[in-house]
Protein backbone atom coordinates (compact mmCIF):
# COMPACT_ATOMS: atom_id res chain seq x y z
CA UNK A 1 0.00 0.00 0.00
CA UNK A 2 1.42 3.61 -0.81
CA UNK A 3 2.48 5.55 2.21
CA UNK A 4 -0.52 8.07 1.58
CA UNK A 5 -2.58 4.95 1.85
CA UNK A 6 -1.63 2.91 4.99
CA UNK A 7 -1.38 6.60 6.70
CA UNK A 8 -5.63 6.90 5.68
CA UNK A 9 -6.31 3.81 6.30
CA UNK A 10 -4.26 3.64 9.68
CA UNK A 11 -6.50 6.85 10.64
CA UNK A 12 -9.81 5.45 9.36
CA UNK A 13 -9.25 2.25 11.17
CA UNK A 14 -8.75 4.28 14.56
CA UNK A 15 -11.69 5.74 14.08
CA UNK A 16 -13.38 2.63 13.34
CA UNK A 17 -11.99 1.04 17.04
CA UNK A 18 -13.03 4.37 18.88
CA UNK A 19 -16.15 4.50 17.77
CA UNK A 20 -16.96 1.56 17.97
CA UNK A 21 -15.20 0.09 21.37
CA UNK A 22 -14.14 3.82 23.34
CA UNK A 23 -10.94 4.76 24.64
CA UNK A 24 -10.19 1.05 25.67
CA UNK A 25 -10.59 -0.62 22.52
CA UNK A 26 -7.50 1.71 20.94
CA UNK A 27 -4.07 0.39 21.34
CA UNK A 28 -0.99 -0.60 18.76
CA UNK A 29 -2.11 -4.25 18.60
CA UNK A 30 -5.70 -3.62 17.52
CA UNK A 31 -4.95 -0.82 15.11
CA UNK A 32 -2.64 -2.93 13.49
CA UNK A 33 -4.52 -5.79 13.26
CA UNK A 34 -7.45 -3.90 12.01
CA UNK A 35 -5.16 -2.16 9.46
CA UNK A 36 -3.35 -5.74 8.23
CA UNK A 37 -0.19 -3.85 9.14
CA UNK A 38 2.73 -4.04 11.83
CA UNK A 39 2.66 -2.19 14.96
CA UNK A 40 6.10 -0.85 13.26
CA UNK A 41 4.15 0.66 10.49
CA UNK A 42 2.25 2.27 12.24
CA UNK A 43 4.72 4.20 14.02
CA UNK A 44 6.24 4.51 10.99
CA UNK A 45 3.72 6.99 10.16
CA UNK A 46 2.62 8.13 13.25
CA UNK A 47 4.87 9.18 16.63
CA UNK A 48 2.28 7.98 18.95
CA UNK A 49 -0.81 6.34 19.34
CA UNK A 50 -2.82 9.32 20.11
CA UNK A 51 -1.87 11.87 17.18
CA UNK A 52 -3.89 8.89 15.42
CA UNK A 53 -7.38 10.13 16.17
CA UNK A 54 -5.96 14.04 16.43
CA UNK A 55 -5.17 13.13 12.54
CA UNK A 56 -8.11 12.45 11.79
CA UNK A 57 -9.95 15.06 13.94
CA UNK A 58 -7.41 17.52 11.62
CA UNK A 59 -8.94 15.91 8.42
CA UNK A 60 -12.15 16.33 9.16
CA UNK A 61 -11.74 19.92 10.68
CA UNK A 62 -10.09 20.33 6.83
CA UNK A 63 -13.13 19.07 5.68
CA UNK A 64 -15.56 21.54 7.20
CA UNK A 65 -13.74 24.13 5.81
CA UNK A 66 -14.56 23.72 3.06
CA UNK A 67 -18.39 24.68 3.68
CA UNK A 68 -20.60 25.40 0.61
CA UNK A 69 -22.16 29.13 1.72
CA UNK A 70 -23.15 31.19 -1.25
CA UNK A 71 -22.23 35.17 -0.66
CA UNK A 72 -25.79 36.22 -0.45
CA UNK A 73 -26.38 33.54 2.38
CA UNK A 74 -27.61 35.49 5.64
CA UNK A 75 -25.97 34.72 8.92
CA UNK A 76 -28.90 32.81 9.96
CA UNK A 77 -28.62 30.72 6.65
CA UNK A 78 -25.07 30.07 7.84
CA UNK A 79 -26.26 28.98 11.21
CA UNK A 80 -29.05 26.78 9.59
CA UNK A 81 -26.47 25.17 7.19
CA UNK A 82 -23.73 24.30 9.89
CA UNK A 83 -26.40 22.68 11.41
CA UNK A 84 -27.51 20.75 8.64
CA UNK A 85 -23.87 20.26 8.45
CA UNK A 86 -23.76 18.62 11.74
CA UNK A 87 -26.71 16.59 11.79
CA UNK A 88 -25.67 14.97 8.31
CA UNK A 89 -22.08 14.52 9.50
CA UNK A 90 -23.24 13.02 13.34
CA UNK A 91 -25.45 10.34 11.06
CA UNK A 92 -22.70 9.67 8.37
CA UNK A 93 -19.87 9.60 10.80
CA UNK A 94 -20.68 8.65 14.08
CA UNK A 95 -17.48 6.73 14.41
CA UNK A 96 -15.76 10.34 13.78
CA UNK A 97 -17.94 11.48 16.49
CA UNK A 98 -17.25 9.19 19.55
CA UNK A 99 -13.94 9.16 18.44
CA UNK A 100 -13.42 13.12 18.59
CA UNK A 101 -15.51 13.01 22.32
CA UNK A 102 -13.58 10.33 23.77
CA UNK A 103 -10.27 12.24 22.96
CA UNK A 104 -12.02 15.00 24.16
CA UNK A 105 -12.70 13.78 27.15
CA UNK A 106 -8.87 12.60 27.61
CA UNK A 107 -7.38 16.29 26.19
CA UNK A 108 -9.16 17.55 29.49
CA UNK A 109 -5.92 15.44 31.74
CA UNK A 110 -3.51 15.51 28.87
CA UNK A 111 -1.57 18.63 28.07
CA UNK A 112 0.02 17.14 25.01
CA UNK A 113 -3.52 16.69 23.75
CA UNK A 114 -5.41 19.68 24.85
CA UNK A 115 -2.82 21.89 23.20
CA UNK A 116 -3.18 19.85 19.85
CA UNK A 117 -6.83 20.49 20.29
CA UNK A 118 -6.39 23.86 20.92
CA UNK A 119 -4.65 24.17 17.64
CA UNK A 120 -7.24 22.44 15.57
CA UNK A 121 -10.03 24.26 17.18
CA UNK A 122 -8.11 28.08 16.67
CA UNK A 123 -8.37 26.95 12.77
CA UNK A 124 -11.93 25.90 12.97
CA UNK A 125 -12.85 29.28 15.18
CA UNK A 126 -10.99 31.38 12.46
CA UNK A 127 -12.42 30.03 9.92
CA UNK A 128 -15.82 30.20 11.03
CA UNK A 129 -15.47 34.09 12.34
CA UNK A 130 -15.04 34.54 7.92
CA UNK A 131 -18.07 32.85 7.90
CA UNK A 132 -19.63 35.45 10.04
CA UNK A 133 -18.17 38.07 8.43
CA UNK A 134 -21.63 39.56 7.64
CA UNK A 135 -22.75 40.01 10.78
CA UNK A 136 -22.79 43.62 11.79
CA UNK A 137 -22.68 44.95 14.88
CA UNK A 138 -21.60 41.71 17.00
CA UNK A 139 -18.32 40.17 17.93
CA UNK A 140 -17.67 37.92 15.53
CA UNK A 141 -14.67 35.65 17.35
CA UNK A 142 -17.93 35.13 20.08
CA UNK A 143 -20.13 34.72 17.90
CA UNK A 144 -17.49 31.95 16.03
CA UNK A 145 -16.89 29.97 19.82
CA UNK A 146 -20.65 30.03 20.73
CA UNK A 147 -21.71 28.38 17.51
CA UNK A 148 -18.92 26.03 17.48
CA UNK A 149 -19.92 25.20 21.34
CA UNK A 150 -23.37 24.73 20.77
CA UNK A 151 -22.60 22.53 17.78
CA UNK A 152 -20.56 19.94 19.91
CA UNK A 153 -23.20 20.11 22.26
CA UNK A 154 -25.69 19.49 19.47
CA UNK A 155 -23.64 16.44 18.33
CA UNK A 156 -23.16 15.04 21.66
CA UNK A 157 -26.73 14.80 22.45
CA UNK A 158 -27.27 13.33 19.07
CA UNK A 159 -24.45 10.64 20.04
CA UNK A 160 -25.64 10.08 23.76
CA UNK A 161 -29.81 10.42 23.86
CA UNK A 162 -30.82 9.77 20.61
CA UNK A 163 -33.46 12.45 20.66
CA UNK A 164 -32.82 14.31 17.14
CA UNK A 165 -36.17 15.25 16.97
CA UNK A 166 -35.87 17.42 19.85
CA UNK A 167 -32.01 18.49 19.56
CA UNK A 168 -33.52 19.78 16.20
CA UNK A 169 -36.33 21.75 18.49
CA UNK A 170 -33.84 23.29 20.06
CA UNK A 171 -31.23 24.30 17.49
CA UNK A 172 -33.99 25.51 15.06
CA UNK A 173 -34.66 28.06 18.59
CA UNK A 174 -31.14 28.53 18.43
CA UNK A 175 -30.89 29.72 15.30
CA UNK A 176 -33.88 32.30 15.62
CA UNK A 177 -32.00 33.77 18.84
CA UNK A 178 -28.32 34.22 17.33
CA UNK A 179 -30.33 35.89 14.26
CA UNK A 180 -32.33 38.18 16.06
CA UNK A 181 -29.08 39.32 17.85
CA UNK A 182 -27.08 39.77 14.73
CA UNK A 183 -27.61 42.98 12.24
CA UNK A 184 -27.89 40.50 9.63
CA UNK A 185 -31.02 39.10 9.50
CA UNK A 186 -32.02 39.71 6.27
CA UNK A 187 -30.19 39.68 2.69
CA UNK A 188 -28.06 42.47 2.09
Amino acid sequence: MPRRDTRSAIIDAAITLLGRDGPDGLSASTLAREVGVSKATLFHHFPSIDDIPLAAFDRLIEQMLDWPFTDDATTEDRIAQLGAMTFAAVETHRDFFNAYFVFFGKAMFDERLRTRFRQSIKTLLARMEDVFSDADDIDRKALARLVAIVLDGLALHLLALDDAHEVERAWKLFQRVVSKGTSNGSRS
